[in-house]
């Protein structure tokens, strides 16, 4: 029996497989655990057999991706080739051409997309597009070549998995052999950096911590962070410099506002906290009623931000009334208008028990 055609008997079994996968490789796309440094080690040599190279003399670990790229600048001469252009093209090219091959135009659309869509998507959604991506972009932000000489190791699960379903659903196994060594590496380290005599791997993220939608988020400590010490901070997947984290009472109004990327302002603002932000700046005030107050703060280089303050009518167990600072849109020019829209109402239908 041909391959197409046991891909095209098992197709409804391979669906079924497919959350399995997901499973599997999204745990290995976010794992904390240490390193398997041994499995790792032979996880290299055999991905450099695979491309037809001879193994690193030398592997070197290190305690993130980025220390790996720092050690990288500092020994190798920048104008020396990353032998991983080889690995990559005579490993992942050729696997990539192979599963082509053998799954055709028939079952394309069935059971490839299917398995791209249901399976890859899902992991890439989990890892590559919240960690893998944050950590890329920090590292790159320093020592940018390296990113591009590296092999992601459990940050390509996103695509290993998609090639590991079809050598372990469809027994593709003669077409995948080529990544024997990238799905051991991928379940055992983090990234590393292939050269013709040595090469570096980095551990795993040993700190993740990501919010309901995936993306890296923490508001106590950084979102990821690995063994010797390197870090990121993000809130909502939102990457920012560490003192916003650890040290949000150090932030000013005029670091606030001077602030260029508008989403890390947004962080620090929420960070201060609308009340405190108000209170700092040179508020404009809009309107007041018997419900609220309104203000505006003009922000440079961006939309005004349009706060309404108001008192909440039932007291706390202590007897006093606490006070809300909100943030509405800024077309909103009524504070009666402002405290409707915090409930989800038009003004004409806010009928409050009690007026502030």
């Amino acid at each position: 029996m041909s391959q197409t055609s046991r891909i095209e008997r098992l197709t409804a079994e391979q669906i079924a497989r497919g959350p399995e996968f997901v499973e599997e490789w999204t745990r290995i796309g976010l794992c904390t655990d240490p390193a398997d440094r041994p499995r790792a080690e032979e996880a290299i040599g055999e991905s450099y057999r695979c491309a037809g190279l001879l193994g690193p003399r030398t592997i070197v670990w290190c305690g993130s991706p980025f220390s790996q790229a720092l050690a990288r600048a500092i020994i190798v001469d920048r104008k020396r080739a990353s032998v991983w252009d080889s690995v990559r093209a005579s490993v992942r090219d050729s696997v990539r051409a192979s599963v082509r091959d053998s799954v055709r135009a028939s079952v394309r659309d069935g059971v490839r997309a299917s398995v791209r869509d249901s399976v890859s998507a899902s992991v890439r959604d989990s890892v590559s597009a919240s960690v893998w991506d944050s950590v890329r972009a920090s590292v790159r932000d320093s020592v940018s070549a390296s990113v591009w000489d590296s092999v992601y190791g459990a940050h390509d699960a996103a695509w290993l998995c998609f090639y590991a379903y079809f050598r372990e659903v469809c027994g593709m196994e003669a077409q995948t052999d080529k990544l024997r060594g990238l799905f051991a590496l991928a379940r055992s380290a983090g990234w590393a950096l292939p050269y013709q005599n040595i090469c570096w791997i980095s551990e795993r993220h040993n700190i993740l911590n990501r919010d309901d939608r995936g993306r890296l988020h923490s508001l106590s400590g950084p979102a990821c962070a690995y063994p010797d010490g390197w870090a990121i901070y993000a809130v909502h997947g939102v990457r920012v410099p560490a003192d916003i984290i650890e040290h949000p009472e150090s932030l000013t109004k005029d670091r606030i506002l001077s602030e260029q990327n508008a989403e890390i302002r947004r962080v620090m603002i929420e960070r201060v906290g609308n009340e405190a932000f108000l209170a700092m700046t040179d508020a404009t005030p809009i309107h007041d009623d018997s419900r609220g107050k309104l203000y505006r703060i003009a922000i440079p280089g961006d939309e005004a931000m349009t706060l309404v303050q108001v008192v909440n009518s039932t007291p706390e167990p202590d007897g006093h009334n606490k006070l809300y600072t909100l943030r509405v849109p800024p077309t909103i020019q009524r504070a009666s208008e402002a405290v409707a829209w915090t409930f989800g109402l038009a003004e004409k239908d806010y009928a409050p028990i009690h007026e502030t």
